[in-house]
C-alpha cells in the first residue's frame, strides 16, 4: 500500500491524544503545595505592578498546623515609607522614635541595620526598614 503524505497526516490525527508522549512542558500535576506557592508568587507580583510601593512581604502559613492561631494564611504587604539617610534617628509611621544604624554584614544580599527601643535591639534587612520609618529626625 503506497501511503502518500496527505494520507499519512490523516493517520496521525486519527491517534488518540492519550497514545501520544507527554512532552516535557506538561510535567506531572502540581501538588496543593506547589499550587499554593505558584499562585502566592503570581499573587505578589500583581501586586507589585499595581503598586510598586511594596517593600517587603509577610506572610504566615498555618494550613495543615494543628496550632490554635485561629488563622489558615496571614499575608501583608507592606509598604515603603522611608529610604536610609545615614545613621541617626528616624521617625516611624507611629509616631515613635528610634535609633537605626546600618550594619557591616548583608543576608541575602541586603544591608542589614540595627535599631534600638524600649525592649533591646533588633536586626532587620532594609526593605522591612524602609516600611518601618519614615523620615530621618536628627
Amino acid at each position: 500500500m503506497n501511503i502518500t503524505r496527505r494520507n499519512a497526516f490523516g493517520v496521525l490525527a486519527a491517534i488518540p491524544v492519550a497514545a501520544m508522549p507527554v512532552s516535557a512542558s506538561r510535567a506531572a500535576p502540581m501538588t496543593a503545595r506547589e499550587r499554593y506557592a505558584h499562585h502566592l508568587a503570581e499573587l505578589k507580583k500583581a501586586a507589585e505592578e499595581i503598586e510598586p510601593r511594596i517593600a517587603y512581604w509577610h506572610d504566615l502559613d498555618f494550613l495543615g498546623d494543628e496550632s490554635e492561631t485561629g488563622c489558615g494564611v496571614i499575608i501583608s504587604a507592606h509598604m515603603r515609607n522611608g529610604r536610609y539617610e545615614g545613621d541617626g534617628v528616624y521617625e516611624t509611621e507611629y509616631g515613635a522614635s528610634y535609633p537605626v544604624r546600618l550594619l557591616s554584614e548583608r543576608k541575602d544580599g541586603q544591608r542589614m541595620f540595627a535599631y534600638r527601643h524600649q525592649r533591646g535591639e533588633d536586626v532587620i534587612p532594609e526593605d522591612r526598614l524602609e516600611a518601618f520609618i519614615k523620615r530621618k529626625v536628627s
